[in-house]
């Protein structure tokens, strides 16, 4: 257990605008505006290798492809959202050729690492795969004059292809927009219990409880159309990180990488409603994992997380009034309880799409790198225990 530091919160919250951390109010962390799913011509290396890095792949040619491209500087990209088109393609490369070719790689050719590495450093993430840009900015409208929805996208990029692969993020998609009207609710009931105002506290939380059951729902989509067999031996070995010795980045004057993988933990919801909700997690398995995963967050998501924490507690201030306001901490508890439930069938989900497969040693790791199973466990029973008697 780490020790619990004593440090002032905030009386007044931090957080005024969600606008202010790149939080839209329909789509919640997903990008305001559609992801942009092609680079200018001067990038044309890198689209190409990412329309063929199935077949590349599968071919065995993925190493000397990329190998052979263009170093191409991230300079001309003109926009945020050609950014993070950019981030998508040579991340996804980066696995690709790390993984797509027997033994992994411990060197990544100056072609795929010097722009990435360049483009990390300037977007403020680290250089791999992760939720960012596999779900966040990986998908595309169908209709785009219809609403987004998990009906109305396909995915920009995968690694081998198929309808699994392609619901594994989809999906995912579907669980950030299920909790779109999250961080307005967790903005609302800081505020709420700063003013004193009991009945908007508790309408915020109750809200808050029926968003996370909407995640829940989200969640479990994922078993419509991803086959745990598939996603086990044709899809998560492409997210894996990078372990110890590291990867070398060609070209890049740096020590080799040693980075997590892409994990949930790097959705910046859930994150959102442990600070939101004061579910604090001290124990040396989930504290310096959560706080890790956050430099794979886009920035602004980064800072609203540690605004939330930084502001009044929700929870201490329904601790202090649930004598005379039973209904209060009757609402504060169901969040709670909501999320304890989203953490447990989360626990669910990977004995069904890993813990059945694994047959112990190293590969009981997840790709992001944690003992996950004890990791969600513990997570699970952190947020119980801030549960008000």
């Amino acid at each position: 257990m780490i020790p619990e530091t004593t440090h002032a919160r905030d009386p007044r919250p931090r957080v005024t605008s969600l606008s202010e951390y790149a939080i839209d109010e329909h789509r919640g962390f997903l990008p305001g505006e559609d992801p942009v799913d092609a680079l200018p011509a001067y990038y044309g290396p890198w689209e190409q290798a990412g329309r063929n890095i199935s077949v590349l792949i599968m071919t065995g040619r993925i190493r000397s492809a990329l190998g052979s491209m263009p170093v191409l500087t991230p300079d001309r990209l003109e926009s945020h959202g050609e950014q993070e088109r950019a981030m998508l393609l040579l991340s996804f490369l980066a696995n690709a050729y790390v993984w797509g070719a027997g033994t992994p790689a411990s060197t990544l050719p100056a072609p795929v690492a010097r722009p990435l590495h360049e483009l990390a450093q300037a977007l403020g993430r680290v250089p791999i795969v992760a939720h960012a840009s596999i779900v966040l900015n990986n998908w595309r409208r169908l209709d785009a004059t219809e609403p987004l929805s998990t009906s109305n996208i396909d995915t920009q990029l995968t690694f081998l292809g198929g309808v699994d692969e392609k619901w594994f993020y989809l999906s995912t998609v579907g669980v950030e927009l299920a909790g779109a009207a999250g961080p307005p609710l967790l903005v609302r009931a800081q505020h709420s219990a700063a003013a004193g105002d009991h009945a908007r506290l508790t309408e915020a939380l109750l809200g808050v409880r029926k968003v996370v059951d909407r995640v829940v729902d989200a969640l479990l989509d994922v078993e419509r159309w991803c086959d745990p067999h598939v996603f086990y031996h044709r899809i998560r070995p492409f997210l894996t990180g990078w372990s110890a010795p590291g990867l070398r980045f060609e070209g890049v004057d740096c020590e080799p990488v040693v980075l997590a993988g892409g994990s949930a933990a790097q959705s910046s919801l859930i994150q959102a409603f442990d600070a939101g909700l004061d579910v604090r997690h001290r124990d040396e398995l989930t504290a310096g994992f959560l706080t890790g995963m956050r430099a794979h967050m886009p920035v602004p998501h980064r800072r609203f997380i540690e605004d939330l924490e930084a502001g009044p507690s929700v929870r201490d201030f329904v601790a202090r009034h649930r004598g005379a306001r039973p209904r209060l901490a009757e609402a504060y508890n169901a969040a709670v309880d909501g999320l304890a439930r989203l953490r447990a069938q989360h626990i669910g989900i990977t004995g069904r799409y890993i813990t059945r497969f694994e047959r112990g040693g190293e590969a009981a790791r997840g790709t992001g790198g944690s003992d996950f199973v004890s990791f969600l466990k513990r997570s699970r029973e952190e947020t119980t225990e801030r549960l008000l008697p």
